[in-house]
């Protein structure tokens, strides 16, 4: 656990607040919160049809991804707004990032600090992580639309 908490939540947090919070101070809480709650439902989802298990409590399940679902995935997709808005070419940068992610995890799952079951593979991580992203974008797209008009209106 201590692993899982320095990698995917130290880690990550110590990045965000040293480089990108420096950068873009809404994008954090809008967007990372937002993803963090998916990212709860998501792993859940896994867990209750047995398609991966996480080190170090494999049979207590939400335990071992609590750093990841607070700490890792929400910075991962507050990046990817930020690289969007930066660079444009969302489709891309989330195409990248999902290839990103989906290799951190390979490296979990080679490392068998996450077991795969009911054959769940890489490939499904993959879309796993696409859908997700994919959404997020669009809900960022939702709220500047939302954050313009109402300026409009005040």
């Amino acid at each position: 656990m201590v692993l899982n908490t320095i990698l995917a939540f130290v880690l990550p947090w110590i990045v965000a607040v040293l480089h990108l919070y420096r950068k873009d101070k809404v994008v954090i809480p809008l967007i990372g919160s937002f993803f963090s709650v998916m990212a709860f439902f998501i792993n859940d989802i896994g867990f209750y049809f047995g398609f991966w298990e996480v080190a170090p409590f494999p049979k207590q399940k939400s335990l071992s991804v609590i750093p990841f679902n607070i700490g890792l995935y929400p910075i991962l997709a507050s990046y990817l707004i930020y690289f969007i808005k930066r660079n444009g070419s969302p489709y891309l940068v989330i195409l990248l990032m999902t290839l990103f992610t989906t290799i951190l995890e390979g490296i979990y799952v080679f490392s068998e600090r996450v077991v795969y079951g009911n054959g769940w593979n890489l490939f499904f991580t993959f879309f796993s992580y696409l859908i997700p992203y994919i959404i997020i974008y669009r809900y960022h797209i939702f709220l500047s639309r939302f954050i313009s008009t109402t300026k409009n209106h005040i």
